[in-house]
C-alpha cells in the first residue's frame, strides 16, 4: 500500500513539473524553476507539519515545517507582488518562523520558553512589514515584546512559576507607549532597556 502510495506522490509531482513547463514553454508564466522551489518547499514544510500533527513527541517538526512554508510564501510574494510597495516579504517570513515556535508551546505547554521567540519573531514581523508606515519601529517593537512576556505570565500554568514575566512586560509596554509618543527621544537608550531585562530573566531563573 505505501508503494502505491509512493507511485501517486511521484506520479502527481511529475504531472505538476509538466504543466509548469509546459506553461514555461508558452510564456503564460516565468521560470518554472522559480514555481517548481515554491512546490518542494511548500510540499516539504507540509510533511513536517504532517509529522508534528500525527506524532505527539516530534514537537520539534513545527519550526522546520513553518520555516519552510514561510519560505514558500515569500517567493510568492516576491513572485507576484501581492503587496506592492511594502516590505511583507521578509515579514511573512519572521512571522511563520515565530509560529512554528507557538506550535511547539501549543504541543508542549511546558516548553514556555517557546513563547519568547514566537513573539519575537512574530513581533518583528509585524514591524518589517509595516516598516516606515508607522511612527515609531522601536515602539512598536517594546510594545510586541511587552505583549510576549504578558504572555509568558498569562498563559504558562503556575506549576512553572512564569509569572516574573509580567515585569519586563510592564517596563516594555511603558517604553513602547513612551517611545510612541515622544518619538526619537529613546532611540539610543532602548538597548539598554534589553540588556537589563535581559539580566533580569538570567538572574530570576538561575539555577532553578
Amino acid at each position: 500500500m505505501k508503494k502505491i502510495r509512493m507511485q501517486y506522490v511521484w506520479g502527481a509531482l511529475l504531472i505538476t513539473l509538466g504543466i509548469l513547463f509546459l506553461l514555461q514553454e508558452f510564456n503564460l508564466i516565468g521560470s518554472a524553476l522559480d514555481y517548481l522551489w515554491i512546490l518542494i518547499m511548500g510540499i516539504s514544510g507540509i510533511v513536517f507539519l504532517w509529522v508534528y500533527a500525527t506524532k505527539k513527541d516530534q514537537w520539534w517538526a513545527a519550526i522546520p515545517g513553518m520555516t519552510l512554508i514561510g519560505l514558500a510564501a515569500t517567493v510568492v510574494e516576491e513572485q507576484f507582488n501581492f503587496f506592492p510597495g511594502s516590505n511583507w516579504t521578509g515579514a511573512l517570513f519572521l512571522a511563520f518562523i515565530g509560529l512554528g515556535f507557538w506550535l511547539v508551546y501549543l504541543r508542549r505547554p511546558s516548553f514556555w520558553w517557546a513563547i519568547i521567540p514566537g513573539g519575537t519573531l512574530v513581533t518583528l514581523g509585524v514591524v518589517s512589514g509595516l516598516g516606515s508606515s508607522i511612527i515609531s519601529d522601536e515602539g512598536i517593537f517594546f510594545l510586541g515584546l511587552g505583549i510576549t512576556f504578558a504572555l509568558v505570565g498569562l498563559l504558562p500554568a503556575k506549576q512553572y512559576k512564569t509569572q516574573w514575566g509580567y515585569i519586563p512586560a510592564a517596563v516594555l509596554i511603558i517604553l513602547g507607549l513612551i517611545q510612541l509618543s515622544v518619538g526619537t527621544f529613546l532611540i539610543n537608550l532602548w538597548p539598554i532597556a534589553l540588556i537589563i531585562i535581559g539580566g533580569y530573566i538570567i538572574f530570576k531563573n538561575w539555577k532553578k
